[in-house]
C-alpha cells in the first residue's frame, strides 16, 4: 500500500511539473483586425521614424528582422508593449490608448512572420508579461 502511494505520488507530481509551466505560459496571439489597425496607426505614428518597411527608418531603430528579434530574444510580449507604451512615439509619450497601442505592437509582430488568429491580444500589460516571444 506504502509503494502503491510513493508510485501514485511520484506520477502526479511528474505529470504537475511537466504541465505546471503550460498553465503559466500564455500563447502570443493577436487578430487580423487588429494588426490592420496596427498597420494603418504604424503609417500615422511610426512611420516617420521607423520607415515604410519597418526597417528603413531614419531615426529610428528597425522593427522586424534580426535586429528587432534579436532585441526582444527572450523578452515577454508584456515587456515589448510596455516598452513601446511608455517611450512611443518619443514626441508624444503614452498619447496612445491601450487598443492603439496593442494594434500597433500586433502590426510589427505580423510583420515579423508571425500570423493573425482568431485571438485577439489582450491590452493588460500584467497578462501579456506571461507571453513570450518566439526568438
Amino acid at each position: 500500500m506504502l509503494i502503491t502511494a510513493r508510485i501514485v505520488c511520484s506520477v502526479a507530481a511528474l505529470v504537475f511539473s511537466t504541465l505546471a509551466p503550460l498553465a503559466w505560459a500564455q500563447e502570443l496571439a493577436f487578430t487580423q483586425a487588429q494588426a490592420d489597425n496596427g498597420k494603418a496607426l504604424y503609417r500615422e505614428t511610426c512611420q516617420i521614424c521607423h520607415g515604410s518597411s519597418l526597417a528603413n527608418g531614419q531615426f529610428g531603430t528597425p522593427l522586424r528582422g534580426s535586429f528587432f528579434q534579436d532585441k526582444w530574444k527572450g523578452k515577454s510580449l508584456g515587456e515589448l508593449l510596455s516598452f513601446v507604451y511608455e517611450k512611443m512615439p518619443p514626441d508624444k509619450l503614452m498619447s496612445l490608448t491601450p487598443a492603439e497601442y496593442t494594434a500597433a505592437v500586433a502590426y510589427i509582430l505580423s510583420r515579423n512572420e508571425i500570423a493573425a488568429s482568431e485571438t485577439a491580444m489582450d491590452t493588460n500589460q500584467q497578462a501579456l508579461a506571461k507571453v513570450m516571444l518566439p526568438w
